[in-house]
């Protein structure tokens, strides 16, 4: 076994041992459980391993030694990553024009100019993210599923599918999930 203060011999453990993130030359790892390497999950539907502060928090703390840590993940994280693969355009264009569809017989249905503006934000929210990757491939599929179902009539799956959308990441998709929930007609 290494003394106290050496490293030991498989690089871990030890007073002494020379941390992956800082060691001259080595490769900062995209997805590890490192604060100073990612705000990124590790896994993908888990939380992140440990909270960072957000820029707020980081104006009140008087330790300098990790701010520009901090601040460098906190820029990475600023933006909405992708999490996912971008929809392909065919699969977009459906998904635009069956919800485009379905938002104009609804709102020929109840007239409410408000209503139909509200919904129409939270739809191009929706388009928005399938466009960048900003939703995960699983919720991705689910939405062109859910708009085939709606395309075929078929309204019990498509809310099925809606409220396993809901189950699987409302913190993020809850905006435009409250408008597709609005569209589809209960079956």
């Amino acid at each position: 076994p290494p003394g106290y203060g050496q490293q030991s011999p498989a690089g871990f453990g030890g007073v002494g041992a020379a941390s992956p993130v800082s060691a001259p030359g080595a490769m900062v790892p995209t997805r590890s459980t490192a604060p100073t390497a990612s705000a990124a999950p590790v896994v993908e539907d888990m939380p992140v391993s440990w909270p960072l502060p957000t820029s707020t928090q980081q104006r009140l703390s008087t330790t300098q030694a990790t701010a520009a840590a901090n601040q460098a993940i906190q820029a990475v994280s600023a933006g909405s990553p992708a999490v996912g693969d971008p929809l392909p355009a065919h699969e977009l264009d459906l998904v635009k024009s069956v919800l485009g569809r379905l938002l104009d017989m609804t709102s020929a249905q109840d007239n409410n100019p408000k209503k139909r503006e509200d919904i129409s934000n939270r739809l191009t929210d929706l388009f928005n993210k399938l466009a960048a990757g900003q939703l995960k491939n699983t919720a991705s599929q689910k939405v062109v599923q859910m708009v085939k179902s709606v395309e075929s009539q078929d309204y019990a799956t498509a809310n099925k599918l809606q409220m396993e959308l809901s189950a699987l990441d409302w913190d993020t998709n809850k905006f435009w999930l409250m408008g597709v929930r609005r569209l589809i007609p209960r079956g």
